[in-house]
């Protein structure tokens, strides 16, 4: 998540001046649309280290978006103003307060705040559709997936709705959801149920005339999809007012205005670093969007207050999901880094860590699976859990060495972040057409049989064979161990403190 700019102000002078600015014009009532995305489990006041990563500023998170939300809703009804209070998904899987409350601890952020209506992202699939269920189900707001299908089927499962109309301010305004069309290269499929997720222009078309015919002045679409996706829709889908972004993480302010249909698109960046508010006015004679005038608010812990009722309330919870995050496991030497296309410290120490548990010949992991260094010194279950925040189990299984032969070639085509990799040496080119890249690959001092077979320990996204990763999914004798990632991280370190992992020429590139 970047900044493009740091913009510092405060949250209750931009409610005055839009207030101020927007008053009482004969005719014209206004629709206040409040809205986050991307929240990712973040609720606990955190440091925005993407602004100063020397002296990152503290943020107030959740208990400050309270504040936020609670003054901009009282100031529209004062006024006799509409509001609409939504999230684009992505919420709970991330952090401890996230994960090990099944998302609970956001749903119970909604109600504290009163959101209005979610759309569900990739992420929120993460721990299955049943606890996305529960999550929706619990949270007794629509949860809109208006591109989802159940398997054969033409409606979403129950737990979503195609759309939804609300009235605000005597303005009607139609809800659609939309699901990034990419979700099976990032969830398997025995996460979601076999859901069908259908490509979005016609399906959407369809609903924008369906909820028209219903009565909706003004239509906006809750997009998990992406900041340029969103763009593109714009310019392809007619009938649709206001897009409200996820799933980059873009900030996006002041809003866009695509220049074919004139959508107004806004989002907010991720994990309640700010929140984003778009003040539509509303021709009450024409019943048609006169303009619009939209910011993002940072939500800096010096400059917006936290509400402390709630601030208690989180850290009680906080205190139970980070039971023993603090318990030091081991010391590393240096600092252990991570990184997207070379071998790496971090790599080698979880590859070394998985290989060694489960007396496999070789372990692959993926970088981008990689999300923190650990520094040097002491090193906390806080720590392993940063590394591993998407909560893998291992999973073992035999490949051919043509089989890991077609691993590595997967892993240098450029697609994506390498793969790191324990008792395997490799060189490869990036001078030579994708699959004939991986030049000479050894197995613990041996040169790679593709006839033979191999044992190899994975984590459980790649195994699971996801889009272009099916070559996992394609060995036999595959077993979940069901033992989480970071605790066989953990115990290795426990065993081999002070670690000292480092480069050791295990993936080298070839100008060739």
């Amino acid at each position: 998540m970047e900044r493009r700019q740091v913009k510092f102000c405060r949250f209750w002078l931009f409610v005055s001046l839009l207030l101020v600015t927007s008053t009482a014009d004969a005719g014209v009532q206004h629709l206040i649309i409040v809205h986050t995305n991307d929240i990712h489990g973040a609720l606990l006041p955190a440091e925005a280290y993407w602004l100063d990563n020397n002296f990152p500023p503290p943020l107030a998170n959740a208990a400050g978006a309270l504040t936020v939300i609670r003054e901009l809703r009282d100031s529209a009804v004062r006024h006799g103003y509409g509001f609409l209070l939504l999230d684009g998904g992505d919420i709970f899987k991330g952090t401890p307060v996230g994960d090990f409350t099944r998302g609970q601890a956001v749903i119970d952020f909604f109600r504290q705040a009163g959101y209005d209506a979610v759309a569900p992202g990739n992420h929120d699939f993460d721990f299955g559709w049943q606890v996305l269920k529960e999550i929706a189900d619990s949270s007794r707001i629509p949860w809109i997936a208006t591109n989802v299908r159940v398997p054969d089927g033409d409606s979403p499962p129950g737990y979503l709705k195609r759309s939804h109309i609300f009235e605000r301010g005597g303005i009607k305004i139609g809800i659609l959801g939309v699901l990034t069309k990419y979700l099976y290269g990032m969830v398997n499929e025995s996460l979601t149920g076999g859901l069908d997720i259908l490509p979005y222009y016609d399906v959407v078309r369809e609903e924008v005339a369906r909820l028209r015919e219903a009565g909706a002045e003004i239509v906006i679409a809750l997009n998990h999809i992406g900041y340029t996706h969103d763009q593109r829709f714009a310019d392809s889908v007619s009938g649709v007012d206001v897009i409200i972004g996820a799933h980059s993480h873009t900030g996006v302010e002041p809003p866009y205005e695509s220049p074919k249909n004139h959508v107004i698109i806004q989002q907010a960046y991720s994990k309640l670093s700010s929140i984003g508010v778009l003040d539509i006015s509303f021709d009450t004679g024409s019943r048609r969007i006169l303009g619009y005038q939209g910011r993002l608010i940072d939500l800096l812990a010096d400059e917006v207050p936290m509400d402390s009722i709630y601030a208690r309330r989180l850290d009680s919870i906080r205190q139970v999901a980070e039971k023993g995050f603090d318990e030091v496991l081991g010391y590393a030497r240096r600092e252990l880094t991570r990184g997207g296309f070379t071998e790496t410290p971090m790599g080698n120490l979880i590859t070394d860590a998985m290989r060694e548990r489960f007396g496999t010949e070789i372990a692959v992991h993926n970088s981008a699976g990689i999300r923190a260094n650990i520094p040097a010194g002491p090193v906390t279950y806080r720590h392993i859990y940063q590394v591993d925040v998407f909560g893998n189990t291992v999973v073992t299984g035999r490949y051919t060495g043509r089989q890991i032969k077609e691993i590595l070639e997967v892993s240098v085509n450029g697609h994506h972040a390498i793969f790191q990799v324990s008792g395997v040496r490799m060189k490869y080119t990036l001078n030579r057409p994708i699959g004939k890249r991986v030049l000479w690959v050894e197995v613990n001092g041996a040169p790679l049989d593709s006839n033979r077979i191999y044992t190899l320990a994975t984590n459980s996204y790649l195994a699971s064979g996801t889009g272009e990763y099916h070559i996992f999914a394609e060995g036999v004798d595959l077993e979940d161990s069901f033992l989480p990632l970071r605790d066989v991280l953990a115990d290795y370190i426990r065993r081999h403190s002070p670690v000292d992992a480092r480069i050791e020429g295990r993936i080298v590139l070839i100008d060739r």
